[in-house]
């Protein structure tokens, strides 16, 4: 059992004489099944247990970890960890690990198709992907499809708190289709993450990249200036994931990296834009009933209409400031130091559908893929992306396809204006539950 690792590892650091341990292990039994264009190419299936251990020694801390495969080497990472803590200087700020371990109530988190895998159906699931985009249209292939399902176990435990355990499954699909004609080349990718298969659908996954494959065929640059834009939901998750998130994280505001300080109860961005971070909201990746330190998850309204209503904190930087952890704390890895991070970041909707925003649209562009947004500047504010697949609107209407295009301005400026406007209709992956979005004006970087 995955919390007997955590039971293990507080009691040899106990012994040891720390004055504070925190024991964090994942084991993971997952699945993978990659094609390309000749084939079926890997399949691989596997199971590793990874652990951090956080141990403090007055205001000494140090947090080590790695994947083990026995108990022998548990202990070696706890006497490691001791070892280093004692060598290093205090942080004059540590206050305590988290003493409200906990859980909330969660749903669609475990799928009993992912934790008993059909794998021969999860292969029928590639061979379809890499031959139905030539079915759609003879213009198109699928150069790459892939699919990834894991069974993950979560134990957390430390000083203060009993160990909390959850188990949840994993399930990732991605497929890459490309179209070519008269010596013209287009790609596109379409995904789908979540925890459970509720909502899988592979040809509707197929069919979306294959569209906009082949319609974004012989793409050109408009001319420099202003224009309207349209980011469809997973475009609009970039903007926010690159931008928007590290802002509203507690260590960026405390460090001075963040342009919302001091802007709490502030308009920040459109009335019409409520942002919602949710880790409770079921049936997303960031579900789960408590975060990476133990702390149960809840839902916080970041923004409302537009006005900021607060921070996202771990543990760390809530007592910082003599405050409570908003259960968003986040390890990359079991063995690195947590920080505050997104657990599911909400757009509540507006009204109508993309094709609505898009028939308001007088001069302007619809954005479907971006690449170079995490090249942007999340201290300044400075939104910076490349269109990669995108078309011309005019009048409400598709005029030709768009690429090479840079899109720049500040993302709050950007998003304040009053006549910013989501759709009604949302789309759920990984972390995100969002809609699409109008932009009035921002300046495109053509020929």
């Amino acid at each position: 059992m995955i919390e007997n690792i955590v039971e293990r590892g507080i009691k040899v650091a106990t012994k040891l004489g720390v004055g504070e341990v925190e024991v964090y292990a994942i084991r993971r039994i997952g699945t993978d099944i990659v094609g390309t264009t000749r084939g079926i190419e890997r399949l691989s299936s596997g199971e590793r247990i990874d652990v951090g251990v956080r141990v403090v020694i007055g205001k000494k801390v140090s947090v080590q970890g790695g994947m083990i495969s026995r108990a022998e080497d548990l202990d070696s990472i706890v006497e490691t960890a001791v070892k280093i803590a004692r060598t290093l200087p205090e942080d004059p700020l540590w206050v305590s690990l988290p003493k409200g371990l906990g859980k909330s109530h969660v749903e669609e988190t475990l799928d009993p198709k992912i934790v008993e895998p059909n794998t021969d159906y999860f292969i029928d699931v590639v061979q379809l992907l890499l031959k139905r985009s030539s079915e759609i249209d003879r213009r198109a292939f699928t150069s790459s499809a892939s699919v990834h399902l894991s069974t993950v176990e979560r134990a957390i435990g430390n000083s203060y708190g009993e160990i909390q355990r959850e188990d949840s499954t994993e399930f990732s699909v991605f497929v890459s289709v490309k179209a070519t004609e008269a010596g013209e080349e287009s790609g596109y990718y379409e995904a789908y993450v979540a925890p459970t298969l509720t909502r899988f659908n592979p040809d509707e996954i197929v069919s979306k990249a294959t569209e906009v494959a082949v319609k974004t065929l012989g793409a050109r640059r408009v001319d420099t200036g202003d224009y309207e834009l349209v980011f469809i939901p997973k475009v609009f998750a970039g903007v926010i994931q690159s931008l928007i998130v590290p802002a509203v994280c507690a260590d960026s505001v405390q460090k001075g990296r963040s342009p919302l300080k001091d802007k709490i109860g502030r308009q920040v961005l459109s009335e019409n834009l409520t942002i919602v971070d949710d880790g409770t909201y079921p049936g997303l990746m960031g579900t789960r009933s408590f975060d990476d330190e133990g702390v149960p998850t809840k839902r916080k309204v970041v923004f409302d209409r537009g006005v900021l209503n607060g921070f996202l904190y771990d543990t760390y930087t809530a007592l910082v400031e003599g405050k409570s952890s908003t259960g968003n704390a986040f390890r990359n890895v079991p063995y690195s130091t947590p920080t505050p991070w997104i657990s599911n970041l909400l757009v509540e909707p507006g009204s109508g559908d993309l094709s609505d925003l898009v028939k308001d649209v007088k001069k302007g562009v619809v954005v479907y893929a971006t690449i170079g947004e995490w090249l942007s500047n999340p201290v300044s504010g400075l939104l910076n992306a490349t269109i990669t697949n995108g078309m011309y609107i005019e009048s409400g209407e598709e005029r030709f396809p768009v690429k090479g295009v840079v899109l720049s301005g500040n993302v709050y400026e950007v998003l304040k204006p009053v006549e910013v406007r989501v759709s009604g209709s949302l789309e759920r992956f990984g972390r995100f539950s969002l809609p699409a979005i109008y932009i009035p004006r921002i300046t495109l970087a053509g020929k």
